[in-house]
């Protein structure tokens, strides 16, 4: 995954002299021009049933293949049918997605 501009950490000063620190002021930028913190990434998709943990919000767009079922949990285990075959699943990060399928889909993640 390629990571544009990460978040700075707690050793950097939020202000420096009267004025908000570069890498602060760049960070706040990013966000308000809404330019994503990394680039998508292409799921490698294992045996059906395939459950994908997000270890960061974003994402997944789910595409071809022969898809018979897609599941979401938030709590672990604990899967609810979306009534989808295909399209875009909003996640947050450890949430789980499960995709039953007979022909291999294409799944790629979109950080956020």
């Amino acid at each position: 995954m390629t990571y544009f501009r990460t978040t700075p950490t707690y050793t950097e000063p939020l202000v420096t002299g009267k004025n908000t620190s570069s890498s602060w002021y760049r960070h706040f930028q990013d966000i308000d021009k809404g330019i994503p913190p990394t680039s998508e990434v292409q799921i490698a998709v294992g045996p059906s049933p395939f459950i994908f943990t997000p270890a960061i919000k974003g994402t997944v767009l789910i595409s071809g293949g022969t898809v018979i079922e897609i599941d979401y949990a938030r709590t672990v285990g604990k899967f609810y049918n979306t009534g989808q075959t295909a399209g875009s699943i909003a996640m947050s990060a450890n949430d789980q997605l499960k995709v039953t399928y007979s022909g291999l889909p294409t799944l790629i993640f979109m950080s956020s």
